[in-house]
């Protein structure tokens, strides 16, 4: 005779109905409790019909998200997925007297708690190699020891028995398939599902790698939720209708209110994310949609289809909107979006929950905790590569406007967080463009990180939104032992940065110098800074805009703190205190922003550069310094990069698409080489052969084709004929005899991303010829865009920035020029940029 099933010798009836209560620990220090019950859901439901199922087929079946189902074992495979079916030593369990039970999962993750004993194998539920579920099992031994197996998906797993007849017999509690919860259904894309392996709540997609829930879902105590910033404790998913599930590798809690933003390890896409309202009204409808189950009478037992109510929030404190009774909310709701315009004005954090399934519950009232005043920390947290982000938005829940600040999180961080410490002088704003922030006296007011955030003799970069008073100061330094490394600020109206050559109290500083009126006072600044470590080179964005740079080639490392508000000025003082507001600080140990690459760039700021030789011979650069005057170039910035150059004829070009422009020159013999550009300066060591038999050609370059690589334009000067060589290889005759002595400069001149042809004819007429090849040059008829150009020499580049090419060019009377282009084959009004320049050719 079958033995009977062992369930009370082990007393998992008991631990299994344990598992079903969301667990509740002590709360935190500080912690702000709501009432409950909390909407937070642990995930499982009692199975329906358990009690009968246990009467005809001694398997007990206690909980379960509706997505491992009992089946008739004689259930045919639908493709090549069967049921998952155990076997067991005792041939009363089951329908058929085999002893054996079956399953059938219907969704990708779905879990079951169960207690089926004697098991000694379970089968997979694909019928063919890589298409089964992937299935782990939980099990007991009769000595009290827990099991988790991986089931192979299309094959059989034995356990206990199945493995030594001599082993101890096994008690199957779960299985659980898939990971995260199951996908739901609704007509809310955005709205998804939020679980760990004993809760499940609502969560929202606000950017396509973050989700916004209810802060309890993930708390130790749901009454109680507080998180820490950083990882979750547990494995952790989100799923979105139609989408797989995504694990979250982040939380970035808002403290003070029931509210977590997810940061996703992969983005979703193909879903428009929702957004932070701008008010959360009271004595008004608001839709409210979630994933829970809906009344006791409906069938569906599972959180998969979205629910909806509209809600009228009577009450509202600064973090808050309640309602003294509304419509049925039940657990798994927490999180839900309170919606306003389809915008998200709350997130649901508690109800009654009289009438929902399972529960007696204790009225209709509901909480929701507001996300109306969140937009600055959201945006600031979700747009954020950065490796350490102070959004200076977290204001307390019971801080105003004026209140003294004391500290703000470092959210969405790489490694070890840093959070900010204020100091006297430093206070909330809110009501600001940017809201909350956090405003500085100018005179002791700072916020200091425990240490540094960048490697000061490294690649690095730091950004933060600034409103300066008048009177200015730093905003973001990082302490060496007696002096900043750096420092970015405001002075006479002009945004600046710094790079100190040494660690001392008095030292000299490498310092980008922003055009005049680039930090008005009372009004916001988005601010940038990148250093590249290889080439020295700062560059100063304001508003996304590349404004100055400077070279700072004496690197130290400097391991105090980054600080905003102030800059070190000796071992214990500080200076050059902040009068104004900051919002979102952020730093990288890597380049943030990344200059578009140009063909003349030669000391990598992003700006195309312009090159000479003078009369002796020697190869000189002038840096672009912005703007669209006498500053443009500055020969108090030029900088000597080669000597012997005088009989040779080169042109400046990005040859191996690196970003930076190199040197391309022919020899007396034809050759023709290739002089890569190292750290500014062409590289004679480093020089290539890129070509032969140019004795005869002039050669110029441009990039006519896909390929990032340039390509190479000649005139024969015996015969006239123009050439094009794709990449500098295999030419293709583009021109007829007629182009003697004439001077090109391929660039693309009309915004098609194609390079067309320049041409001073020798009556110094300029001539531009379109390029309407989409992958090579077709030459169109030509129009005229100027005379008078015989005696100038010319260069073809962006001088002015502004993504059309420009002429630079040098009159006989010493006078340099810039004819902006205007992205038609034309010029606009010229401007001088230098005056009494001596020089034998330009570049």
């Amino acid at each position: 005779m079958a033995s009977p099933p062992r369930w009370v010798t082990l007393g998992v009836a008991a631990a299994m109905a344990t598992s079903l209560s969301v667990a509740v620990g002590p709360a935190p220090a500080g912690a702000s409790a709501i009432s409950p019950p909390s909407l937070v859901d642990n995930g499982v439901h009692p199975y329906p019909g358990a009690a009968e199922i246990l009467a005809a087929q001694n398997v007990r079946l206690i909980s379960g998200d509706g997505h491992i189902l009992l089946a008739d074992c004689t259930t045919p495979p639908q493709g090549d997925i069967g049921l998952l079916k155990i076997w067991t030593t005792d041939e009363a369990i089951g329908a058929d007297g085999f002893g054996r039970v079956c399953f059938k999962v219907t969704a990708p993750s779905g879990v079951l708690n169960l207690e089926v004993p004697g098991v000694y194998e379970i089968r997979g539920d694909g019928q063919s190699e890589g298409t089964g579920h992937q299935v782990t099992a939980k099990l007991r031994t009769d000595e009290g020891e827990d099991l988790t197996v991986d089931v192979d998906p299309d094959g059989s797993t034995p356990v206990g028995l199945g493995t030594d007849p001599n082993a101890s017999p096994t008690m199957l509690l779960q299985l659980r398939a898939g990971a995260g919860p199951a996908p739901g259904t609704g007509t809310q894309p955005a709205v998804g599902k939020l679980g760990t392996a004993d809760r499940e709540c609502t969560t929202t997609l606000v950017a396509p790698r973050w989700a916004l829930s209810a802060a309890s879902c993930l708390a130790t105590d749901p009454n109680q939720p507080q998180l820490a910033e950083g990882a979750p404790a547990a494995a952790t998913h989100v799923t979105f209708p139609g989408k797989s599930a995504v694990k979250v590798d982040w939380l970035s809690p808002r403290q003070g209110r029931d509210v977590v933003l997810a940061r996703l390890s992969t983005p979703v896409d193909g879903i428009t994310p929702l957004t932070p309202a701008t008010a959360a009204p009271t004595g008004v409808e608001l839709t409210t949609v979630g994933h829970s189950r809906a009344a006791p009478t409906d069938t569906d037992w599972t959180t998969d289809r979205q629910q909806s109510a509209q809600i009228t929030f009577t009450a509202a404190t600064p973090t808050t909107l309640t309602a003294a009774s509304g419509p049925l909310i039940c657990s798994g709701m927490a999180g839900a979006p309170v919606l306003t315009g389809g915008k998200i004005a709350a997130v649901l954090s508690q109800a009654g929950q009289a009438g929902c399934p399972d529960t007696t519950g204790n009225g209709s009232a509901i909480t929701a905790a507001r996300t109306d005043d969140l937009a600055t920390w959201v945006n600031a947290i979700t747009t954020t590569t950065a490796d350490h982000t102070w959004t200076l938005a977290d204001l307390p829940a019971t801080a105003t406007s004026g209140t003294t600040a004391s500290t703000s999180a470092d959210s969405a961080f790489t490694g070890t967080g840093l959070p900010l410490t204020a100091t006297a002088g430093a206070t909330w704003r809110t009501g600001d463009t940017y809201s909350p922030a956090i405003a500085l006296n100018g005179t002791s007011g700072t916020l200091a990180a425990g240490g540094p955030a960048v490697v000061t003799d490294a690649d690095f970069s730091i950004g933060v939104r600034a409103k300066p008073a008048s009177a200015g100061g730093t905003v973001l330094s990082q302490d060496g032992v007696n002096a900043a490394a750096f420092k970015l600020w405001a002075e006479g109206g002009t945004w600046r940065f710094a790079m100190s050559r040494s660690d001392v109290a008095s030292p000299v500083w490498d310092t980008a110098v922003a055009p005049a009126g680039s930090a008005p006072a009372n009004a916001w600044s988005q601010l940038t800074v990148t250093y590249k470590a290889a080439t020295g080179i700062a560059i100063l964005w304001v508003n996304g805009k590349n404004v100055a740079s400077v070279r700072h080639t004496a690197k130290w490392k400097a391991i105090g703190a980054l600080r905003a508000g102030a800059h070190k000025t000796g071992v214990s003082r500080l200076g050059g205190y902040f009068s104004g507001v900051l919002s979102t600080a952020q730093t990288w140990n890597r380049l943030a922003v990344t200059p578009t690459p140009k063909n003349h760039d030669i000391d990598g700021d992003g700006r195309n550069d312009v090159v000479i030789t003078d009369a002796a011979g020697d190869l000189w650069l002038y840096p672009s310094q912005g703007g669209s005057g006498m500053n443009t170039v500055s020969g108090a910035n030029r900088v000597k990069i080669g000597s012997g150059w005088g009989s040779l004829r080169w042109i400046v070009t990005d040859w191996d698409a690196d970003g930076m422009g190199d040197i391309v020159m022919a020899d007396s013999a034809g050759d023709l080489w290739m002089y890569p550009n190292v750290n500014g300066f062409p590289s004679s060591g480093g020089r290539k052969l890129v070509g032969s038999g140019w004795a005869n050609l002039t050669h110029a370059s441009g990039n006519a084709n896909d390929t990032p690589h340039a390509d190479l334009f000649g005139i024969n000067k015996r015969d006239g004929t123009l050439h094009y060589y794709p990449d500098g290889r295999n030419r293709t005759q583009i021109g007829s005899s007629g182009w003697t002595s004439y001077r090109i400069f391929p660039a693309d001149f009309n915004g098609d991303n194609r390079a067309d042809v320049m041409a001073i004819n020798p009556a110094g007429d300029l001539w531009f010829y379109a390029n309407t090849n989409q992958n090579g040059v077709t030459l169109a008829s030509r129009t005229q865009s100027g005379s008078g150009w015989s005696t100038f020499k010319v260069a073809a580049t962006d001088l002015s920035g502004d993504g059309k090419t420009d002429l630079v060019a040098l009159d006989s009377g010493g006078e340099l020029w810039v004819y902006p282009g205007t992205g038609n084959g034309r010029f606009g009004a010229r401007y001088q940029i230098g005056t009494n320049w001596t020089v034998k050719a330009i570049g």
